[in-house]
């Protein structure tokens, strides 16, 4: 019976791939929503069963039980315009790359992953929508300052902030973390309040004497920002547009705390730059969207901004940085970039499908070539859930090291790694390692020159 279940669901629904064993009966049975949208009300047809006490499964729905949100969300129209959406990438199923496990042998459920194009704006986003509180849990280990290379960005950030800003000015960070950008505006003489929804980081900060609301940035903060501190010169984020499931109302809400004449600087993860490179790791649940400059702008002019500057920051294996001014028209080069860069992503999904099926066939040899050897892992990023997930392959990692306090001790969601220092990992003195943190590789490489190293992007090789 269970297996005919399992049979009819993916009759149904030939997209969903989740382990169906892992699902509660009740979402198993559950029908599907008539008219589903990015925020959908409980389908109608279960309040009787939810007026017998029962529990609606969706997580959408204000009912559900937090022990029941496994069923994802298949987006069916862009987050920020609303128009249709074509899959352009599968990469099967897999964890929240960020939820780390504190037993080895927990059994987390997998989600689909993979890439959907909106035919309106260009948007390339995730394909689930998943709630924020199961993606930003108040244990979630990502602190921006574990790492140099994050620091000395933080660094580059602050200067160029400074150098549009006044001393003394009061500037609100979206996504602020645990504070680096913060620490780093300081020390030039300008005040930066902090906004983020992770709880760990944000008490960071806070322990650093920095000002932090921990919370999302909806209406409610907003009206908190301005009562307490007014209106701010400027308004920064980078790396959060792409974690937001609704970001031309965070633009908005952006707008609303500026100053006259204030600017809002925003820092994304490139499309192009991540097209270029392969690097479908960079997919994950918490990513809901990967912006190229054209989707950005579209995105940026609907919400009522215009950008004057745009930078190539060599971040997170490209990024873009934009300075955009309110109720203004983008600057005259902004439209001939776009139009060369459409020409460049052209054929995109079939080039990101291709690396995929590359670092397949070679994560297969290279493990079939390891044999018995021990193998360990650098970096337990959510890139490094991606490539396990992705890969199809059972991997023989005896240890992942990472030097985030937070996630020393705990274990990846693939497979049940334990997560151990650095330190340990060098007294092991590894024949092989794994660096699965490839972005940060020369800030890691030197400590283990003795080994032989790995690194998956642009393609499986070996580091020399």
């Amino acid at each position: 019976m269970p297996g005919a279940i399992c049979a009819l669901i993916r009759f149904l629904d030939p997209h969903f791939r989740a382990p169906i064993r892992r699902l509660p009966i009740a979402m198993i049975l559950m029908p599907r929503c008539a008219k589903p949208s990015p925020v959908s009300a409980p389908c109608p047809i279960l309040q009787a069963t939810l007026r017998r006490g029962g529990s609606c499964a969706l997580p959408t729905c204000p009912q559900a039980r937090p022990d029941r949100r496994a069923m994802p969300f298949k987006l069916r129209q862009c987050r920020a315009c609303g128009g249709a959406v074509t899959d352009i990438l599968d990469l099967g199923a897999s964890p929240i790359a960020n939820a780390l496990l504190s037993e080895p042998d927990a059994d987390p459920p997998r989600y689909p992953l993979g890439l959907v194009d909106c035919a309106e704006c260009g948007l390339v986003q995730n394909r689930t929508a998943l709630p924020d509180d199961l993606l930003f849990a108040p244990d979630y280990p990502y602190f921006a300052s574990v790492s140099a290379a994050v620091r000395a960005h933080a660094d580059d950030i602050a200067t160029a902030l400074a150098s549009h800003l006044p001393k003394g000015a009061t500037t609100l960070e979206v996504g602020s973390n645990d504070g680096a950008v913060q620490a780093a505006l300081a020390q030039r003489g300008i005040t930066a309040i902090g906004i983020d929804p992770a709880t760990g980081p944000a008490l960071a900060a806070r322990a650093k004497g920095l000002t932090v609301i921990n919370a999302g940035f909806d209406a409610r903060v907003v009206d908190q920002v301005l009562t307490d501190h007014g209106p701010v010169t400027a308004v920064h984020m980078c790396n959060v547009l792409a974690h937001v499931n609704t970001p031309k109302q965070l633009i908005k809400n952006a707008k609303s705390v500026l100053a006259p004449g204030g600017f809002i600087m925003i820092e994304v993860q490139s499309w192009r730059a991540l097209v270029t490179a392969g690097a479908f790791d960079m997919v994950y649940h918490e990513h809901h969207a990967h912006f190229s400059l054209g989707s950005l702008a579209a995105l940026l002019r609907d919400a009522g901004l215009g950008i004057k500057a745009v930078e190539d920051i060599a971040m997170q294996g490209g990024s873009l940085r934009v300075w955009c001014q309110p109720d203004t028209a983008h600057s005259a080069d902004i439209a001939p970039a776009i139009k060369a860069e459409a020409a460049a992503l052209a054929d995109a999904p079939a080039r990101l499908d291709a690396a995929l099926k590359r670092f397949r066939g070679d994560v297969a040899r290279f493990l079939h070539d390891l044999g018995d050897r021990p193998l360990y892992g650098y970096g337990a990023a959510a890139k490094t859930v991606t490539l396990i997930a992705a890969s199809g392959c059972d991997w023989p990692l005896q240890a992942v090291a990472d030097a985030a306090p937070s996630k020393i001790g705990r274990y990846l969601p693939m497979g049940g790694v334990p997560i151990i220092a650095p330190a340990a990992l060098e007294a092991r003195a590894p024949a092989t390692l794994f660096l699965f943190a490839w972005n940060i590789a020369r800030e890691i490489a030197p400590r283990f020159a003795g080994s032989r190293i790995m690194v998956p992007v642009p393609h499986l090789h070996e580091l020399t």
